[in-house]
Protein backbone atom coordinates (compact mmCIF):
# COMPACT_ATOMS: atom_id res chain seq x y z
CA UNK A 1 0.00 0.00 0.00
CA UNK A 2 2.75 2.15 0.76
CA UNK A 3 3.80 2.11 -2.93
CA UNK A 4 0.60 3.62 -4.06
CA UNK A 5 0.93 6.35 -1.98
CA UNK A 6 4.61 6.81 -2.94
CA UNK A 7 3.24 6.76 -6.53
CA UNK A 8 1.15 9.56 -5.61
CA UNK A 9 3.40 11.77 -3.95
CA UNK A 10 5.52 10.89 -6.90
CA UNK A 11 3.28 12.20 -9.18
CA UNK A 12 2.54 15.23 -7.07
CA UNK A 13 6.03 15.83 -6.90
CA UNK A 14 6.91 15.56 -11.11
CA UNK A 15 3.97 17.72 -11.64
CA UNK A 16 5.47 20.44 -9.21
CA UNK A 17 8.98 20.27 -10.54
CA UNK A 18 8.13 19.98 -14.14
CA UNK A 19 5.29 21.73 -14.85
CA UNK A 20 7.47 25.64 -14.50
CA UNK A 21 10.22 23.76 -16.65
CA UNK A 22 7.50 23.10 -19.02
CA UNK A 23 6.27 26.89 -18.87
CA UNK A 24 8.17 29.80 -20.86
CA UNK A 25 10.23 31.76 -19.09
CA UNK A 26 9.39 30.59 -15.63
CA UNK A 27 11.15 30.30 -12.97
CA UNK A 28 10.80 26.73 -10.87
CA UNK A 29 10.99 29.20 -7.35
CA UNK A 30 7.96 31.26 -8.12
CA UNK A 31 4.13 30.77 -9.54
CA UNK A 32 1.56 28.50 -9.16
CA UNK A 33 2.77 24.98 -10.80
CA UNK A 34 0.03 23.18 -11.42
CA UNK A 35 -1.37 26.17 -12.98
CA UNK A 36 1.76 25.80 -15.21
CA UNK A 37 0.42 22.55 -16.07
CA UNK A 38 -3.51 23.31 -16.48
CA UNK A 39 -1.90 26.39 -19.51
CA UNK A 40 -0.60 23.55 -21.09
CA UNK A 41 -4.39 22.83 -22.29
CA UNK A 42 -5.90 25.60 -23.65
CA UNK A 43 -9.21 24.73 -25.51
CA UNK A 44 -10.62 27.79 -27.53
CA UNK A 45 -13.56 29.55 -25.69
CA UNK A 46 -16.94 29.16 -26.16
CA UNK A 47 -18.62 30.94 -29.34
CA UNK A 48 -21.93 32.91 -28.20
CA UNK A 49 -24.21 29.93 -29.70
CA UNK A 50 -22.51 27.31 -27.41
CA UNK A 51 -22.84 29.59 -24.63
CA UNK A 52 -26.24 29.90 -24.90
CA UNK A 53 -26.66 26.01 -24.83
CA UNK A 54 -24.38 25.79 -21.95
CA UNK A 55 -27.42 26.67 -19.30
CA UNK A 56 -28.90 22.87 -20.85
CA UNK A 57 -25.72 21.12 -20.78
CA UNK A 58 -24.90 22.32 -17.27
CA UNK A 59 -28.43 21.12 -16.52
CA UNK A 60 -27.94 17.76 -18.20
CA UNK A 61 -24.66 17.20 -16.48
CA UNK A 62 -25.46 17.84 -13.11
CA UNK A 63 -28.21 14.74 -14.03
CA UNK A 64 -25.11 12.62 -15.64
CA UNK A 65 -22.50 13.59 -12.78
CA UNK A 66 -24.98 13.60 -9.74
CA UNK A 67 -23.21 15.72 -6.51
CA UNK A 68 -20.86 12.65 -5.34
CA UNK A 69 -21.14 10.47 -8.32
CA UNK A 70 -16.87 10.70 -8.73
CA UNK A 71 -16.50 9.33 -5.16
CA UNK A 72 -19.18 7.07 -5.56
CA UNK A 73 -17.46 5.46 -8.88
CA UNK A 74 -13.96 5.19 -7.14
CA UNK A 75 -16.05 3.36 -4.16
CA UNK A 76 -17.24 0.59 -6.04
CA UNK A 77 -13.90 0.72 -8.18
CA UNK A 78 -12.05 -0.27 -5.24
CA UNK A 79 -14.18 -2.80 -3.94
CA UNK A 80 -14.20 -4.45 -7.15
CA UNK A 81 -10.07 -4.03 -8.40
CA UNK A 82 -8.65 -2.31 -5.96
CA UNK A 83 -9.71 -3.95 -3.09
CA UNK A 84 -8.17 -7.37 -4.05
CA UNK A 85 -4.94 -5.63 -5.17
CA UNK A 86 -5.26 -4.11 -1.95
CA UNK A 87 -5.54 -7.13 0.23
CA UNK A 88 -2.32 -8.98 -1.96
CA UNK A 89 0.13 -5.83 -0.84
CA UNK A 90 -1.33 -6.18 2.85
CA UNK A 91 1.12 -9.95 2.78
CA UNK A 92 4.82 -10.00 3.94
CA UNK A 93 7.05 -9.80 0.90
CA UNK A 94 10.25 -8.85 0.14
CA UNK A 95 9.81 -5.55 -1.13
CA UNK A 96 9.06 -4.56 2.21
CA UNK A 97 11.86 -5.57 3.93
CA UNK A 98 13.83 -4.22 1.24
CA UNK A 99 12.03 -0.71 1.40
CA UNK A 100 12.65 -0.92 5.28
CA UNK A 101 16.60 -1.96 4.96
CA UNK A 102 17.08 0.99 1.33
CA UNK A 103 17.31 -2.44 -1.07
CA UNK A 104 14.96 -1.53 -3.28
CA UNK A 105 15.90 -2.08 -6.55
CA UNK A 106 18.30 -4.88 -5.52
CA UNK A 107 18.01 -8.53 -5.32
CA UNK A 108 16.54 -9.45 -1.78
CA UNK A 109 13.91 -12.81 -2.32
CA UNK A 110 12.52 -13.98 0.68
CA UNK A 111 9.83 -16.77 1.28
CA UNK A 112 6.52 -15.04 3.09
CA UNK A 113 7.48 -16.31 6.29
CA UNK A 114 10.81 -14.94 6.22
CA UNK A 115 9.56 -11.77 5.15
CA UNK A 116 6.63 -12.18 8.14
CA UNK A 117 9.97 -12.78 10.51
CA UNK A 118 12.15 -9.80 9.40
CA UNK A 119 9.31 -7.06 9.34
CA UNK A 120 8.51 -8.25 13.03
CA UNK A 121 12.15 -7.29 13.82
CA UNK A 122 11.76 -4.45 11.41
CA UNK A 123 8.21 -3.22 12.66
CA UNK A 124 6.65 -4.90 15.56
CA UNK A 125 3.48 -2.95 14.30
CA UNK A 126 3.63 -3.80 10.29
CA UNK A 127 0.11 -5.48 10.18
CA UNK A 128 -1.94 -2.85 12.01
CA UNK A 129 0.38 -0.12 10.23
CA UNK A 130 -0.72 -2.29 6.60
CA UNK A 131 -4.36 -1.89 7.89
CA UNK A 132 -4.36 1.32 8.90
CA UNK A 133 -3.05 2.66 4.99
CA UNK A 134 -5.82 0.14 3.91
CA UNK A 135 -8.36 2.51 5.69
CA UNK A 136 -6.57 5.78 4.80
CA UNK A 137 -6.27 5.24 1.29
CA UNK A 138 -9.76 4.76 -0.08
CA UNK A 139 -10.37 7.32 1.91
CA UNK A 140 -8.11 10.58 0.35
CA UNK A 141 -8.52 8.91 -2.99
CA UNK A 142 -12.36 10.23 -2.57
CA UNK A 143 -11.51 13.52 -1.57
CA UNK A 144 -9.43 13.90 -4.55
CA UNK A 145 -12.42 12.92 -6.42
CA UNK A 146 -14.56 15.06 -4.58
CA UNK A 147 -11.86 17.52 -5.13
CA UNK A 148 -11.81 17.02 -9.14
CA UNK A 149 -15.82 16.52 -9.29
CA UNK A 150 -16.88 20.73 -9.93
CA UNK A 151 -14.04 20.93 -12.80
CA UNK A 152 -15.19 17.76 -14.47
CA UNK A 153 -18.32 18.71 -14.23
CA UNK A 154 -17.85 22.15 -15.84
CA UNK A 155 -15.61 20.36 -18.48
CA UNK A 156 -18.09 18.07 -19.46
CA UNK A 157 -21.01 20.91 -19.40
CA UNK A 158 -19.12 22.98 -21.59
CA UNK A 159 -18.25 19.82 -24.33
CA UNK A 160 -21.40 18.87 -24.33
CA UNK A 161 -22.75 22.64 -25.35
CA UNK A 162 -19.73 22.37 -27.58
CA UNK A 163 -20.73 18.91 -29.50
CA UNK A 164 -24.39 18.85 -29.22
CA UNK A 165 -27.67 20.91 -30.91
CA UNK A 166 -29.85 23.05 -29.06
CA UNK A 167 -32.22 20.02 -30.06
CA UNK A 168 -29.64 17.09 -29.05
CA UNK A 169 -29.61 18.31 -25.97
CA UNK A 170 -33.05 18.95 -25.70
CA UNK A 171 -33.71 15.35 -26.45
CA UNK A 172 -30.73 14.26 -23.69
CA UNK A 173 -32.64 16.24 -20.97
CA UNK A 174 -35.58 14.93 -21.56
CA UNK A 175 -34.19 11.44 -21.39
CA UNK A 176 -32.44 11.89 -17.94
CA UNK A 177 -35.52 13.54 -16.80
CA UNK A 178 -36.97 9.77 -17.22
CA UNK A 179 -37.39 7.38 -13.97
CA UNK A 180 -34.92 5.23 -16.39
CA UNK A 181 -32.49 8.11 -17.64
CA UNK A 182 -32.33 9.50 -14.03
CA UNK A 183 -30.95 5.65 -13.34
CA UNK A 184 -28.78 5.54 -16.51
CA UNK A 185 -27.21 8.41 -15.15
CA UNK A 186 -26.68 7.25 -11.86
CA UNK A 187 -25.50 3.91 -12.56
CA UNK A 188 -23.49 5.12 -15.80
CA UNK A 189 -20.24 6.03 -13.70
CA UNK A 190 -20.26 2.68 -11.31
CA UNK A 191 -21.15 0.27 -14.19
CA UNK A 192 -17.35 0.99 -15.58
CA UNK A 193 -15.71 -0.29 -12.94
CA UNK A 194 -17.65 -3.57 -12.84
CA UNK A 195 -15.53 -6.75 -12.29
CA UNK A 196 -17.10 -7.46 -15.85
CA UNK A 197 -14.90 -4.59 -17.13
CA UNK A 198 -12.08 -5.34 -15.20
CA UNK A 199 -11.93 -8.87 -16.24
CA UNK A 200 -12.16 -7.86 -19.37
CA UNK A 201 -9.57 -5.66 -19.15
CA UNK A 202 -7.41 -7.97 -17.63
CA UNK A 203 -8.21 -10.62 -20.20
CA UNK A 204 -6.77 -8.08 -22.82
CA UNK A 205 -3.53 -7.19 -21.11
CA UNK A 206 -1.37 -10.27 -22.85
CA UNK A 207 -1.98 -8.76 -26.10
CA UNK A 208 -1.38 -5.44 -24.93
CA UNK A 209 1.74 -6.22 -23.57
CA UNK A 210 2.61 -7.81 -26.19
CA UNK A 211 2.26 -4.80 -28.62
CA UNK A 212 4.13 -2.88 -26.05
CA UNK A 213 6.89 -5.68 -26.00
CA UNK A 214 7.49 -4.80 -29.93
CA UNK A 215 7.57 -1.48 -29.30
CA UNK A 216 11.63 -1.72 -28.84
CA UNK A 217 12.07 -2.99 -31.97
CA UNK A 218 9.82 -1.11 -33.94
CA UNK A 219 11.36 2.22 -32.42
CA UNK A 220 15.10 0.67 -33.60
CA UNK A 221 13.75 -0.15 -37.02
CA UNK A 222 12.27 3.25 -37.67
CA UNK A 223 15.63 5.20 -36.89
CA UNK A 224 17.92 2.39 -37.98
CA UNK A 225 19.23 5.32 -40.45
CA UNK A 226 19.89 8.20 -37.98
CA UNK A 227 22.95 8.68 -36.39
CA UNK A 228 23.20 7.05 -33.30
CA UNK A 229 23.20 8.92 -30.11
CA UNK A 230 26.50 10.18 -28.17
CA UNK A 231 27.64 9.28 -25.27
CA UNK A 232 28.80 12.21 -22.88
CA UNK A 233 32.12 10.14 -22.35
CA UNK A 234 32.80 10.73 -26.67
CA UNK A 235 32.44 14.43 -26.56
CA UNK A 236 34.97 16.92 -26.95
CA UNK A 237 36.06 19.14 -23.74
CA UNK A 238 34.65 21.99 -25.28
CA UNK A 239 31.39 20.50 -25.85
CA UNK A 240 31.43 19.17 -22.29
CA UNK A 241 32.17 22.49 -21.06
CA UNK A 242 29.22 24.21 -22.91
CA UNK A 243 26.76 20.88 -21.68
CA UNK A 244 27.84 22.11 -18.25
CA UNK A 245 27.13 26.11 -18.55
CA UNK A 246 23.68 25.02 -20.47
CA UNK A 247 23.01 22.70 -17.36
CA UNK A 248 24.54 24.70 -14.13
CA UNK A 249 26.20 21.02 -13.41
CA UNK A 250 29.66 20.64 -13.64
CA UNK A 251 31.22 18.08 -16.23
CA UNK A 252 32.43 15.86 -12.91
CA UNK A 253 28.80 15.75 -12.11
CA UNK A 254 27.21 15.14 -14.49
CA UNK A 255 29.42 11.86 -15.15
CA UNK A 256 28.55 11.26 -11.77
CA UNK A 257 24.84 11.04 -12.59
CA UNK A 258 25.61 8.96 -15.70
CA UNK A 259 27.29 6.76 -13.84
CA UNK A 260 25.22 6.32 -11.08
CA UNK A 261 21.88 5.48 -13.80
CA UNK A 262 23.99 3.27 -16.10
CA UNK A 263 24.54 1.09 -12.32
CA UNK A 264 20.90 1.53 -11.20
CA UNK A 265 19.89 0.62 -14.94
CA UNK A 266 22.26 -2.57 -14.59
CA UNK A 267 21.21 -3.41 -11.18
CA UNK A 268 17.39 -3.24 -12.14
CA UNK A 269 17.64 -5.19 -15.14
CA UNK A 270 19.86 -8.13 -12.91
CA UNK A 271 16.81 -8.08 -10.89
CA UNK A 272 14.15 -8.57 -13.68
CA UNK A 273 16.68 -11.45 -14.97
CA UNK A 274 16.72 -13.06 -11.89
CA UNK A 275 12.92 -12.68 -11.21
CA UNK A 276 11.94 -14.24 -14.06
CA UNK A 277 14.41 -17.14 -13.36
CA UNK A 278 12.46 -17.51 -10.13
CA UNK A 279 9.16 -17.02 -11.65
CA UNK A 280 10.40 -19.84 -14.42
CA UNK A 281 10.89 -22.43 -11.65
CA UNK A 282 6.85 -21.70 -10.60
Amino acid sequence: MRSIFSALAAATLLFSAGAPALAQDADPMEGDPFAAMAGMFTAEPLTPEQEARLPLATTIIAKLIPEGALGEMFGTMFDSMMGPLAELGSKPSSGDVAEYLGFEGCELYLEEDQAAEALAILDPAWEARKAAEAEVFPEVMKQMMDAMEPGMRKAMAELYAVNFTERELTDIEAFFSTETGATYARKSFSMASDPRIMAASMESLPAMMGSIMTMEQKVEEATANLPPKRDFAELGAKEKARLAELTGYSVEEIEDAIRYRDEAADAMAEGAEAAADVAAEY
